[in-house]
């Protein structure tokens, strides 16, 4: 069995890794802006949020169409499940956060644009609704970070230990 996931598993996990960089950054960037509203962010934020949710599920769909590798022979079964925990838990946020950023933005009244596309308006405008769609995807978005770290932290604590979990993914 190739014990390396499916090329292009592989190039979908990298360029969302990076994408999910910049659209935290700029997102923590662009709301400390209070006078001026750097809507060219909030538009590029938008639209790669749309891009990422888009991937994932390509992603998803790819993992099930291609043969996962098997656990490492030298990862116990239950260091394995929670390792498959923090991947479930990683790919459910990934499709949560992006659905919490589209909300926010329609029940604030504000257009969605994929690169300049305008996309359908999904969610009313509310105001009743705007600090709940703007604390669940702030909240959601650091959920997903420390989950994401507790990956990160695996992935290097298996590297440290000799165990090769990260070729797979190279």
């Amino acid at each position: 069995m190739d014990e390396k996931y499916h090329s292009g598993i592989r190039v979908i996990h990298w360029l969302m890794f990076v994408l999910f960089a910049i659209i935290f950054v700029l997102g923590v960037v662009m709301v400390e802006f209070k006078e001026t509203e750097p809507w060219f962010m909030y538009n590029f934020h938008k639209a790669t949020g749309v891009l990422v949710f888009l991937l994932v599920l390509l992603r998803l769909v790819a993992r099930l169409m291609t043969q996962q590798p098997g656990p490492a022979a030298d990862i116990s079964p239950l260091v394995h499940r929670i390792s498959q925990g923090v991947v479930y838990l990683l790919y459910l946020l990934m499709i949560l956060v992006p659905i919490s950023g589209y909300a926010l933005s329609n029940v604030h009244g504000h257009d969605v644009y994929f690169y300049g596309i305008p996309l359908p308006q999904i969610f009313p405008t509310d105001p009743e609704w705007e600090g709940l769609t703007s604390s669940l995807h702030y909240y959601m978005t650091y959920a997903f970070l420390g989950v994401f770290l507790l990956h990160l932290f695996g992935v290097i604590k298996h590297h440290v230990e000799g165990v090769e979990i990260l070729r797979r993914i190279t």
